[in-house]
């Protein structure tokens, strides 16, 4: 199942990313979508099922927030690009457009919940419960519990990286421009 949160009224904010180059706007986003990830995170560390018969206590160890999905989406695509002769380039292309489309055309993703060999493609199974397990939600009510703590987190965290990722690259520019200069 897959979540997420929508915000409005961050107008200026936006528009400030915007001034920004993309790559830029999106990792000063992607760092403050992890910081606001924390709360929730540790609210479902707290909320998982921990029986020891059937979780081996790892569960809770495994929940993370990470702006780095390790997914396959995209490597079909890569393999038939490469296997129909096509270059590195292209099947990089590919994957790329297969993970854009994936994501819904998402600026910036961040993932919370399990990871892991085990977790990361069964943490669903104690959240929902099985014809031999009833449900032990941890995610839903922990995202329920914190994510006005995490909205909070981003109004006041996204002006800072903003201005900070705008200074480090007006630096840079300056350092380009002086190294050309001569």
């Amino acid at each position: 199942m897959k979540m997420g949160l929508g915000i409005s009224g961050f107008k200026e904010l936006d528009a400030a990313l915007g001034e920004l180059p993309k790559a830029t706007a999106r990792n000063a986003l992607r760092r403050v979508l992890v910081m606001a990830g924390q709360p929730i995170a540790e609210s479902a560390r707290q909320m998982a099922p921990d029986d020891p018969k059937t979780f081996a206590g790892d569960l809770r160890r495994s929940i993370t927030v990470s702006a780095s999905l390790k997914n396959k989406v995209g490597s079909s695509e890569y393999a038939a690009v490469m296997r129909g002769g096509g270059t590195k380039g292209e099947a990089r292309a590919a994957l790329i457009d297969a993970r854009r489309a994936a994501s819904g055309g998402s600026f910036a993703v961040v993932y919370v919940g399990p990871s892991g060999k085990r977790w990361g493609s069964m943490g669903h199974l104690p959240e929902f419960g099985t014809s031999k397990m009833a449900a032990q939600p941890y995610l839903r009510p922990a995202f329920d519990a914190r994510s006005s703590e995490a909205l909070n987190i981003i109004r006041t965290q996204l002006k800072d990286q903003i201005e900070k990722a705008a200074a480090r690259y007006a630096k840079r520019q300056a350092r380009k421009a002086a190294k050309a200069a001569g």
